[in-house]
């Protein structure tokens, strides 16, 4: 016997505008999440830490995030996203004004260690928001669109700290970012308490056909991750991070050591990156639909390209300022497209099952996972054997993420198609 569920969704005449309150909001909490990257390489010149040391703080936000990940995903697909997104910012908001007041080094390892479990409380809510209150036809498009929030924070976060760092020093940029994230959480709550009242008096309902065996509340979480091969999916997005998180962090380190650049000339170049990640979105988007329509195919062809460009770095990273950007920037929005894929577009077909959240929690984990790495472990290798070798560490990871990307798509393909039938039955 067809089981049919019903629910109210965002009336199209203001889903745009829920989209951007999403989408604002995400970008001001990034700035909050990337406020000590855009300052880390000004830390160690001044010699207030080494690489090793800086990274390690880098480590402890994205091993806490990407851990908090898991329980955040889980807990998202259960509670209201509007109650986790406003603890999320007034948290982040609160230790990114402690960073800007201290100036020991254990106080701010511990403090942005606890700044990567709040922000690790904004993008799942954000993605199940998307997979199950805005319009069905919609759904893809506001996940592919959303990927722009990144470098477009990350161009936020670098643009003022240069001028900062220029007319001030480090702390204004903790001292900036926290009011803005506060201030950001109060509009967030009085903005989508308004999107939920249209909701619920909304004309607009979606109607899921389930059979029998469907009907169960949650699809068994270690089942669904087996079946579908997101248990593959993991190991490329834990690249993907490694390498989107670890060329934004580390590339004014590169210029400055390799170079010889100024700290607020090395932070600068670094948002030529985001500029191009935002071209990179674009140039996603406009593939065609047959080539990115199996999310983990794609993502092995961005890592394919990712591994050659990679390989070139490792030959010239000592030798041209200017091919070692150009490089890094064609790597990093390689990155973008992969983000594109695993982060963004895999998960929104879990809506119909109920696990959008818990499945984007587990690939943003494993990202964070990536990330951590890079953070401490690029800056480690760097330190002791030079860029080469921490570049060889990145291909070695992206031709791992490529043989996964392969192992799993034909899995990847046939579960989606069996979510695709069930979101055909909705009407």
């Amino acid at each position: 016997m067809v089981t049919r569920l019903e629910r109210r969704v965002c009336p199209h005449a203001v889903s745009g505008k829920m989209f951007w309150l999403c989408a604002i909001t995400y970008i001001i909490a990034l700035f909050g999440r990337m406020s000590y990257s855009a300052v880390m390489v000004a830390l160690i010149a001044n010699g207030s830490m080494d690489e090793a040391q800086a990274g390690l703080i880098g480590t402890a936000l994205f091993v806490v995030y990407g851990v908090s990940q898991i329980f955040s995903g889980l807990i998202g697909d259960r509670i209201s996203p509007k109650k986790m997104i406003f603890v999320g910012l007034i948290g982040s908001g609160i230790l990114n004004l402690i960073m800007g007041l201290t100036g020991q080094y254990a106080v701010m390892l511990v403090v942005w260690a606890l700044n990567g479990l709040f922000q690790s409380t904004m993008w799942s809510p954000i993605a199940r928001i998307f997979a199950e209150q805005m319009p069905p036809d919609e759904r893809k498009k506001c996940c592919n669109n959303i990927a722009v929030t990144y470098p477009l924070a990350t161009i936020l976060a670098y643009v003022l700290a240069t001028v900062l760092l220029t007319a001030w020093n480090w702390r204004g940029v903790f001292l900036l970012a926290g009011g803005m994230i506060i201030i950001t959480g109060i509009n967030w709550m009085i903005r989508m308490s308004w999107f939920e009242k249209q909701i619920e008096t909304s004309d607009e309902i979606e109607v899921i056909e389930l059979q029998p065996k469907q009907t169960q509340k949650k699809e068994n979480m270690l089942r669904l991750l087996l079946l579908s091969g997101i248990v593959l999916a993991t190991i490329p997005a834990m690249t993907h991070g490694m390498l989107r998180d670890g060329i934004q962090t580390w590339l004014p380190t590169l210029m400055t050591q390799n170079f010889h650049f100024g700290t607020s000339a090395s932070v600068a170049l670094d948002i030529i990156i985001p500029v191009f990640n935002m071209l990179g979105v674009f140039f996603t988007k406009a593939l065609p639909k047959k080539w990115t329509e199996n999310e983990l195919k794609a993502s092995a062809a961005f890592f394919a390209v990712t591994i050659i460009v990679l390989i070139v770095l490792d030959l010239v990273c000592n030798v041209s300022a200017v091919l070692s950007l150009i490089l890094l920037t064609v790597a990093s929005t390689c990155m973008t497209g992969a983000n594109i894929m695993l982060i963004n577009l895999i998960p929104v077909h879990f809506g119909v099952v109920g696990r959008a959240s818990s499945v984007t929690g587990i690939l943003n984990c494993s990202a964070y996972v990536g990330s951590a790495i890079s953070s401490f472990g690029v800056g480690a290798v760097a330190q002791n054997f030079g860029w080469g070798s921490a570049i060889a560490v990145w291909v070695g990871f992206s031709l791992l993420a490529l043989l996964a990307s392969l192992g799993g798509c034909r899995r990847w393909g046939v579960y989606e198609h069996r979510l695709d039938n069930r979101e055909r039955a909705k009407s």
